[in-house]
């Protein structure tokens, strides 16, 4: 077609999607709009502004960063809909680490599989999954830490590192830097739940 100029994408040497989501909002009026609302059965309606959500996803880096997970590691996270999602998502790649996001419906073999296959070096659930699925995962030999959401009674682990998430990020009193993520460094991985075969 003539008279349209031609299409460029522009592509940066580093991008780090966590903090385009989070932190590029923070001396502008969008700070204090908020970016995340989430309604469901147990927590109710909750939300988090974008001050709020880009000051959590530093902490959840830099707990990330504390506890060993390092640039590229895989991060799985197995949560139900709630505000920690998408401080655990950004986070972990404000961190570097790769999130890979699962579906609460996977039977505990099947998240077997998914960290097993990606390598998952930290895993981010809450209590009634892990309760659940802890005889499953306990063996997995890549898995070194499993980050708890929520309240209750957490059965014990033999081989794994438990976290209270709440209580992690709240110990957390200054966060280090976000990754300078290349622009061609994988940012997140998810696997298709293959019903269409």
């Amino acid at each position: 077609m003539t008279g349209f100029p031609a299409w460029v994408w522009s592509i940066p040497e580093y991008f780090n999607i966590g903090v385009a989501c989070t932190d590029a909002h923070l001396d502008t009026p969008v700070a204090s709009r908020t970016a995340v609302v989430v309604d469901d059965d147990r927590g109710g309606v909750r939300q988090m502004t974008f001050a709020e959500l880009a000051e959590r996803t530093s902490r959840f880096a830099e707990l990330l960063r504390q506890l060993g997970v390092g640039v590229g590691d895989r991060v799985l996270i197995r949560l139900p809909n709630c505000l920690e999602y998408p401080i655990v998502f950004l986070g972990a790649m404000k961190r570097g680490a790769i999130p890979v996001p699962t579906s609460t419906l996977l039977t505990a073999e099947e998240v077997l599989y998914l960290a097993s296959d990606s390598g998952a070096a930290a895993m981010v659930t809450d209590r009634d999954t892990w309760n659940a699925m802890r005889a499953t995962l306990e063996g997995l030999g890549s898995l070194a830490h499993v980050l708890l959401a929520g309240r209750g009674d957490v059965a014990p682990a033999s081989r794994l590192r438990l976290v209270d998430l709440a209580g992690g990020l709240a110990g957390i009193e200054r966060s280090g830097r976000p990754h300078l993520t290349r622009a061609a460094d994988p940012a997140y991985l998810v696997y298709t739940s293959g019903t269409t075969g």
